[in-house]
């Protein structure tokens, strides 16, 4: 059988609470913590401290989340030193009519110069309320579940099988970067400022909430 290993990427938004003013902590699924991030949060880490210096050929991607806006953004991604090319990440973004698109970024950086959608998937829409996307990777196809059901599956050709990130690559939780940003933010003017009028825009642009963002690897075959 295959043993398994369980990378926990929100491990990085932990070591920024104390310096991130627009990072908290709210209730999440079945008041469960979660995080929220607002506008201007950056949770920004090195990869190698909480990602592997090689991803295996299959391995699987679970995310919980909720996004108050439609607009095209990142779960997760992990940066070239260039921070110009995701090697890694989950990317959301407008579908056809009002459905979205979840979509697997898979990137050799060493061979290309922008980010590669790998597999992208159709969805409804998944503002305002609390998501589970599972990512199943396999080397053939890539599976889409969403909230425990699997959603559709693509023949995929990935090269390489395993995913070899740079020493100096780096981890942004709700975004891509300063470059490619896509960040899970709302911004409103407002006419008249005070303190409620403050505290209600804070509430209303509150761009995500996490609960969780694990990779899975399956790693060497055990035997007894």
């Amino acid at each position: 059988m295959f043993s398994e290993v369980v990378y926990d990427l929100m491990e990085a938004s932990v070591s920024s609470m104390t310096d991130d003013n627009n990072l908290y902590m709210d209730d999440g699924v079945d008041g469960f913590p979660a995080f929220g991030f607002r506008p201007g949060s950056e949770v920004k880490q090195p990869y190698r401290l909480y990602l592997p210096e090689k991803l295996p050929a299959e391995f699987t991607l679970v995310a919980t989340f909720k996004p108050t806006s439609f607009r095209t953004s990142y779960l997760f991604a992990v940066l070239n030193p260039f921070e110009t090319v995701v090697q890694l990440g989950i990317r959301i973004s407008d579908g056809p009519g009002s459905n979205q698109n979840v979509s697997l970024v898979y990137t050799n950086s060493d061979e290309h110069s922008h980010s590669e959608e790998v597999a992208k998937f159709i969805v409804p829409k998944l503002t305002k309320k609390w998501s589970k996307i599972v990512i199943k990777v396999s080397t053939s196809d890539v599976i889409l579940y969403l909230n425990c059901h699997e959603m559709a599956r693509q023949k995929v050709i990935r090269i390489p099988q395993e995913l070899v990130f740079d020493t100096a690559s780096t981890l942004y939780i709700a975004q891509a970067g300063p470059h490619i940003q896509e960040r899970y933010d709302v911004f409103r003017k407002m006419k008249k400022v005070n303190a409620a009028s403050v505290r209600a825009w804070r509430n209303e642009t509150r761009g995500m909430f996490f609960t969780e963002i694990d990779i899975v690897s399956l790693c060497s075959r055990v035997t007894k």
